[in-house]
């Protein structure tokens, strides 16, 4: 009974504080529609982009160089297994063979470590021109839910419906850009 009565106790004072909570008040902020119309972010993802396009197109380079390799390399192989060959003409391809697969092993380690240089590259310029802007993104969402008494903010893309009077995408937009 004594275990009966302090469920029952505990229960009622579980229902009275759930009662007397604020109800939460909720935001939806469309992310992606924020960091594609903020103009400082966009500025700057065009800069990281630029500054990785011509490392992107010295990688193409280094793949169609390794194509070109691959390809020679099939066509000595072909030339070393051809059965009308002379012993000489056969011989002559298996070394090209063995020679192209040393350089195509090369090849492919620089494009290894060219990637890798590149993926670093990439890497700083979100953390040093898109990552404070996004933080900043962050503070005008903080922003925005603090003048309209929004106690909760979620990600458009992370629920399946909201209304639309929850949404204060198109504020944060205007603060970002104001420069505030």
């Amino acid at each position: 009974m004594k275990k009966f009565t302090t469920l029952v106790l505990a229960s009622i004072f579980l229902a009275t504080g759930l009662f007397a909570q604020k109800t939460p008040v909720m935001g939806v902020v469309d992310v992606q529609r924020v960091l594609n119309d903020y103009t400082e972010f966009q500025t700057a993802v065009e800069k990281v982009r630029g500054s990785v396009a011509p490392v992107e197109e010295e990688m193409q380079k280094m793949q169609a160089n390794i194509q070109e390799i691959v390809t020679k390399g099939r066509e000595a192989e072909t030339k070393a297994k051809n059965p009308a060959a002379s012993d000489e003409a056969k011989a002559e391809a298996q070394a090209e063979v063995a020679t192209l697969q040393a350089e195509l092993q090369q090849a492919q380690a620089n494009l290894a470590q060219f990637r890798q240089q590149a993926q670093q590259l990439a890497q700083q310029g979100q953390q040093e021109d898109l990552a404070p802007l996004q933080e900043k993104a962050v503070e005008a969402v903080k922003t925005v839910a603090e003048d309209k008494g929004i106690d909760l903010v979620v990600a458009k893309n992370a629920i399946i419906y909201s209304s639309d009077s929850l949404e204060i995408t198109d504020a944060v937009i205007a603060i970002l850009n104001s420069g505030e």
